[in-house]
């Protein structure tokens, strides 16, 4: 082999040694971790969706709320009349206002009646959340 020769096939090695580990290491460093994390999310979020019920309140206790429910995320509720407990921890809304204070429980008797509409995320038979738009506030996405 001639010197120009190679010359030649050691840059091109370099480049090719450059392009793959440049490539491996976009590939594994960045690429690799966002799909895992995009499949991640996208586990999550159905699970996340699969704890909601929505429905209207059949009977409220000042930690026990009783729905109708209208919609929920896990087909085998649907039309079914669930109880679900409250505590300390569970997220309390009234539209876009907070009403739950961080630690303690929230007596649902003094903002709930039958017949509103609501909307809870559960989790086994404790709701994690309990929302509902106040008279004259509509659905969201409503004027």
């Amino acid at each position: 082999m001639r010197k120009g020769t190679l010359a030649l096939v050691v840059v091109l090695s370099l480049l090719a040694g450059a392009a793959l580990g440049a490539g491996g290491h976009w590939y594994f460093a960045d690429h690799l971790p966002k799909v895992r994390m995009m499949a991640m999310a996208k586990e999550q979020q159905e699970q996340l969706n699969k704890m909601v019920r929505s429905g209207d309140v059949v009977s409220v206790k000042p930690d026990e709320i009783t729905i109708k429910v209208t919609h929920s995320g896990d087909p085998q509720f649907n039309g079914k009349t669930i109880t679900v407990k409250t505590d300390q921890y569970t997220s309390v809304q009234a539209g876009m206002d907070f009403i739950s204070k961080p630690g303690q429980a929230t007596d649902l008797t003094k903002y709930l009646k039958p017949g509103i509409h609501v909307d809870l995320l559960v989790n086994g038979n404790k709701a994690v959340a309990v929302h509902w738009n106040p008279p004259g506030q509509g659905q969201p996405g409503q004027k």
